[in-house]
């Protein structure tokens, strides 16, 4: 782990993964009402229902307005393009006033790349780098069904826990040091995600709606994913006005030889 990457730097990656957003004044939270835990069959069928909202697709495009604000102070408007390769890459290109690109972003399941179009410089690291900040929930599947709306499959063991309420359903599940949870409506639809790491400080939370359907697939419009660690806290909101699924996509990513590598 290189330790002298900056605050700046970091928040460059973070925009660009659409994966940090805080808990701070934006926090909302997500309830049910009165619970009541299920078990047995009536369990098992909502694990089912959830598995059906599950997307199937080989590659994703969209374009989202999106603000990002870092330790709740700095903030950032910026337009993102952002193109998925099912189980292989994800890319972003973030563009800011008149349609300049500030910033560029692949991350595959064993690296991080970005460019800052802004100083002429670039980060490459190791996936791992991303767990610094996020904790050890996360890997390449858990970010890539974190951006698209999906249910994490870590949250499907035999011990999860499902509550149902008046709107919905509650799913909780404890792995090691991982509190995981997610609530999904009365359609299924995913409404929200976290992600904690109490030991460690940490906390990834994602908030969904407007879900929309393309392509067979239902995707939510609006998103806000966050997170929170003692280093720092991100919230971000983002809404797409496109969509795109299993179209021919190309991920360019090419450093200019100028650009001078953080270390």
């Amino acid at each position: 782990m290189r330790s002298n990457i900056s605050i700046r730097w970091l928040g460059y990656s973070l925009v660009l993964t659409w994966l940090l957003l805080a808990c701070g004044p934006k926090k909302r939270t997500i309830s049910g009402g009165n619970e009541t835990r299920i078990s047995g069959t009536a369990k098992h069928m909502v694990m089912d229902q959830v598995a059906r909202q599950q997307l199937h697709y080989t590659t994703f495009s969209g374009r989202a307005k999106s603000n990002l604000t870092i330790n709740e102070k700095d903030r950032y408007d910026v337009t993102a393009n952002v193109r998925i390769v099912h189980d292989e890459a994800i890319w972003i290109s973030v563009t800011a006033l008149m349609g300049v690109e500030v910033a560029r972003v692949l991350i595959t399941p064993d690296s991080i790349k970005v460019i800052n179009r802004l100083t002429s410089e670039y980060v490459s690291e190791p996936f791992a780098y991303l767990r610094h900040f996020t904790g050890s929930g996360l890997d390449f599947k858990v970010l890539e069904q974190l951006l698209m709306g999906s249910v994490i499959d870590e949250i499907m063991g035999d011990d999860l826990e499902v509550w149902q309420g008046a709107t919905g359903y509650t799913l909780q599940r404890q792995a090691n040091d991982l509190q995981y949870v997610v609530r999904v409506g009365a359609d299924y639809q995913n409404e929200y995600t976290s992600i904690a790491v109490p030991a460690r400080g940490q906390h990834l939370e994602a908030y969904y709606a407007d879900h929309g359907i393309a392509a067979g697939n239902s995707f939510p419009n609006q998103l806000e994913i966050s997170i929170a660690t003692p280093q720092l806290t991100l919230q971000s909101a983002m809404k797409y006005s496109k969509v795109v699924y299993n179209e021919k996509i190309e991920l360019p990513f090419t450093v200019p030889s100028r650009y001078t590598e953080v270390q």
